[in-house]
């Protein structure tokens, strides 16, 4: 068993005691890009029956978009830590979710490899537990922070995260990697966001959980 695998698990009992006080339960799963928050989320669908898995990646917006509000930002950090994505639409979800409905609600879904976006995906509204993974999830700027009813943080080191994420992405894209100090490489301004909401938000403190990945 993997260590995702296994922290997936000790989530899943937890989960167990949370379903306990709630009829609809909202879970997320926040921590810095490469810290196993997807591999995780996916894990506890694939063992829970109940659960739902979101990804934040799914709700992000159009590349043409973000190339926009890159372009147009003065500080061009800010917009990694509040309008890369979605929000609308992920708090249109768990609204929806919470209102106890049964049925299937659709949303669009981002298709990086095609980078536009892909077929609607169909989220199961009869499910217990909705479980949300993605960065910034515990932002005080973020309605949907006040939305969750329980929060587990993945703590990782965060140079180590960025060797295993560079590493993916050069596989993943070969020839066609764009090195991080290219001017068009955008991931500098995630990492400045992501430090800064680690420094002045501490969203690996009270919360229900955290593991050390």
């Amino acid at each position: 068993m993997i260590k995702s695998e296994r922290i997936a698990k000790k989530i899943n009992e937890q989960i167990k005691v949370w379903q306990k006080d709630h009829a609809k339960l909202v879970v997320a799963i926040d921590g810095y890009a490469g810290s196993g928050k997807t591999t995780v989320a996916d894990f506890i669908a694939k063992q829970n029956p109940d659960a739902q898995s979101v990804h934040l990646d799914d709700f992000i917006h159009h590349w043409k978009d973000r190339k926009k509000m890159i372009d147009e930002a003065k500080d061009k950090s800010e917009v990694f830590e509040c309008n890369w994505y979605r929000y609308d639409d992920l708090e249109g979800l768990i609204k929806e979710f919470k209102s106890k409905k049964k049925g299937v609600i659709k949303f669009k879904t981002y298709d990086y490899d095609k980078n536009d976006f892909g077929p609607e995906r169909r989220f199961d509204l009869s499910r217990k537990v909705l479980v949300i993974d993605g960065i910034f999830l515990f932002h005080p700027k973020h309605k949907i922070s006040k939305m969750l009813d329980n929060s587990v943080y993945l703590d990782v080191d965060f140079a180590k995260a960025d060797k295993k994420r560079i590493a993916r992405e050069k596989k993943k894209w070969g020839k066609d990697y764009i090195p991080e100090n290219h001017p068009d490489n955008w991931t500098k301004h995630f990492k400045e966001a992501y430090r800064r909401y680690v420094k002045e938000h501490k969203p690996q403190k009270n919360r229900n959980l955290v593991f050390k990945v």
